[in-house]
């Protein structure tokens, strides 16, 4: 009997096969299913990974028992769903991030895993690169003194070729904006987890006036 994690996938795009390499490679985890609306999809990348148990249906998939965790690499207006899904099925999530793309939907799924025992993760990968781990035990040895002050200089780009290559990049309905939500997140993550837990959260916009002719200015800040 293996006492490996055993690991399924939701969504065969473009961020799929990361997941896919990096359960592959850990001895104590092993890759068993893989899903997607386009089969031929999860059939490719099945393929790739040695997988033989492909899916068109998510929660047809959710149904085996063998599943011990589900990573959901969809588009972020349908991660809650899927979630959702998961924790009925008793299956621990790891999430691409944006975790969703509303705090709603966000919410329902923090609250659906709290009441279980499922665990709920998302992927936000530069806490653990070098600098960030460095930063963080600077600040935990007290080398900084006390912080009264984080900023997150956020100057993401995609470009229009980045967008045109997938229907739902760049969509209110599934993306929730461009790239300061898609990509951006990561910045407001390293913030959040160096300065500690948000107290409140707080947006000004207004007009800088004629001088600027009649341009527009927006202000915002998370108090910690």
């Amino acid at each position: 009997m293996s006492d490996k994690m055993k690991f399924a996938i939701v969504g065969a795009g473009v961020i799929a096969p990361f997941h896919a390499k990096a359960i592959t490679q850990n001895p104590n985890a092993e890759l068993i299913a893989i899903a997607d609306v386009e089969l031929g999809k999860a059939k490719l990348l099945g393929e790739r990974f040695g997988v033989t148990s492909v899916y068109s249906n998510y929660e047809e998939m959710l149904k085996n028992k063998d599943i011990d965790v589900v990573s959901i690499c969809t588009p972020s207006g349908l991660h809650g769903e899927v979630a959702i899904a998961a924790v009925q099925a008793d299956k621990h999530i790891l999430c691409e991030k944006p975790l969703e793309i509303s705090s709603v939907k966000m919410q329902e799924m923090i609250d659906a895993a709290n009441r279980t025992r499922v665990k709920l993760a998302c992927v936000f990968q530069r806490r653990v690169m070098p600098a960030s781990v460095i930063a963080k035990k600077a600040i935990e040895d007290g080398k900084l003194g006390k912080l009264v002050l984080g900023d997150a200089y956020l100057k993401y780009y995609r470009s229009p070729e980045y967008y045109r290559s997938a229907g739902w990049r760049g969509t209110w309905a599934l993306d929730g904006g461009g790239a300061l939500m898609n990509q951006g997140v990561h910045g407001i993550d390293l913030i959040q987890w160096l300065m500690g837990d948000v107290q409140s959260v707080f947006d000004r916009f207004g007009g800088f006036g004629s001088k600027y002719r009649g341009g527009r200015y927006g202000c915002s800040g998370i108090k910690i």
